[in-house]
């Protein structure tokens, strides 16, 4: 069996997916590998025998049109939790907090005061969301003191949520909501799922979160609530059309952050996050060897991974 490593991993992790694969002929680099059949990283042109593409990203929305279904595809859930919440953590409280605010005053020589009102102890959150991202971000928000209610396609007890809903109750929990924070993937299901009429129940000064996909909101009717105050602040990292546009209000409003797409980096950044990536990769190659059960493997049907669900 051959298996081909096209992502950019460093000699030690490279190392430890090839040691997962044994008996198998394994090649890296960007060079095609003919007969490959498994691939981990990005998918070639011609798939002609592949049977297994394990991703290195969290979202393969992208490749759902264009891999075949007798293509098993798998992604990297569980690598991002960590440093996604970190980042969510740090915007939050830079925004509540007016620390762009006061680093403004800084640069000017300016010595005043600013009014403070969206302190995160005993406040309510909702975060869109209840997997690896979603719990890990509910895990710091208690440390904060804040009341944590979580949305999820199966409304099950979660692990760091205080209460967890379906989908259906978005509408009955917003206009309670301080701080809203979205971690959905992109799916069809969660494509357009705040809506201006979503957005407008929002309570009035909450803060808005976004490090799922850019088309979970609808991005005019955000810009209009951030305008009038409705929404006090946001912590954007994904947008509807990548790079944000040069003409977007969104650059230029004070009580934004706009990152580019970073909340969740791999490669060439956090050494931690690179090892979870490689660990998850060699796992689910020793279990494809082996025909045991895959894990984060993406239902078609649905965009989710799921943990355990399908035989190599």
């Amino acid at each position: 069996m051959k298996i081909w490593i096209n992502a950019p991993f460093s000699a030690e992790n490279m190392g430890l997916i090839k040691s997962a694969a044994v008996g198998c002929e394994v090649f890296s680099g960007t060079e095609t590998v003919p007969g490959a059949e498994i691939i981990v990283g990005q998918p070639p042109e011609d798939l002609s025998g592949v049977k297994l593409l394990q991703s290195t990203n969290a979202g393969v929305e992208k490749l759902l049109s264009v891999i075949p279904e007798d293509v098993i595809i798998t992604n990297v859930t569980g690598a991002f939790g960590g440093v996604i919440s970190e980042y969510i953590i740090g915007g939050v409280l830079a925004l509540s907090r007016k620390l762009f605010q006061y680093r403004e005053q800084q640069r000017r020589h300016i010595w005043q005061e600013i009014p403070q009102e969206n302190l995160l102890y005993a406040r309510n959150t909702l975060i869109l969301g209840c997997g690896d991202i979603g719990t890990s971000t509910a895990e710091k928000l208690h440390a904060f003191g804040m009341n944590v209610t979580g949305i999820r396609r199966s409304p099950v007890p979660t692990h760091g949520f205080d209460r967890v809903f379906g989908m259906d109750m978005l509408e009955d929990l917003l206009p309670e909501t301080d701080l809203l924070i979205c971690c959905l993937p992109h799916t069809p299901e969660t494509a357009g799922l705040l809506s201006e009429k979503q957005i407008a129940l929002l309570k009035r000064g909450a803060l808005l979160v976004n490090v799922g996909r850019g088309s979970l909101i609808n991005e005019t009717a955000l810009i209009t609530a951030l305008k009038s105050g409705n929404i006090s602040g946001a912590v954007l990292d994904v947008f509807a059309q990548e790079p944000l546009p040069e003409s977007s209000p969104l650059w230029d409003m004070e009580n934004v952050l706009v990152t580019p797409h970073i909340s969740g980096p791999s490669f060439g950044h956090f050494p931690e996050v690179e090892r979870r990536i490689a660990e998850i990769c060699a796992d689910n190659i020793s279990r494809y060897i082996s025909g045991k059960q895959l894990v984060n493997v993406i239902d078609r049907s649905s965009g989710y991974a799921d943990r355990e669900n399908c035989n190599g």
